[in-house]
């Protein structure tokens, strides 16, 4: 998991425009990227509901789904998502694509932004548009089995002793 970095959510209500910034530089310890996660993450108190907003970017590397290379990639994130406050478990909506938090409750910052992160990703995943894959070995690279010697022999002579047509 990552390195927590928590957020009493009544201790909002105390703050000026009931607002949390935090000036993000580090590193996700779940997330192996090249340079710190720079950038700012806000969450303010809405009464009913958080709005949680980030602006941040890395450079990752990853492997192309096309050609198996690694290949460095500039991550940026810009996402906004509002987060339900449930005053009791039961006053939390039915609908499974909310996100609920108890409204004494907290919210780790750090695991919210490792998942914006993660949803950030490129998919598929492509060093280049024009990325041609993994090249198949042309015929003078391709390596010769000695096992199956007999059988192209045998092919060979299959192939010489049919009637043409």
């Amino acid at each position: 998991m990552t390195e927590a970095h928590w957020l009493r959510i009544p201790e909002l209500l105390r703050l000026p425009a009931q607002t949390y910034e935090w000036r993000v530089d580090t590193d996700l310890p779940d997330l192996a990227t090249l340079t710190p996660v720079q950038g700012i993450v806000t969450a303010t108190h809405r009464r009913t509901y958080l709005e949680v907003r980030a602006e941040v970017q890395t450079i990752i590397t990853l492997c192309c789904d096309r050609c198996l290379q690694y290949y460095n990639h500039r991550l940026e994130c810009k996402t906004t998502e509002l987060i339900w406050l449930a005053e009791t478990p039961t006053s939390q909506p039915e609908d499974d694509l909310v996100e609920t938090l108890p409204a004494n409750g907290h919210l780790d910052l750090a695991d919210w932004l490792y998942q914006q992160l993660c949803l950030a990703l490129p998919h598929p995943k492509y060093c280049d548009p024009n990325c041609g894959g993994i090249l198949p070995p042309t015929p003078a690279d391709a390596p010769i089995d000695h096992r199956w010697a007999a059988l192209a022999q045998l092919q060979a002579a299959l192939e010489r002793s049919e009637p043409s047509p």
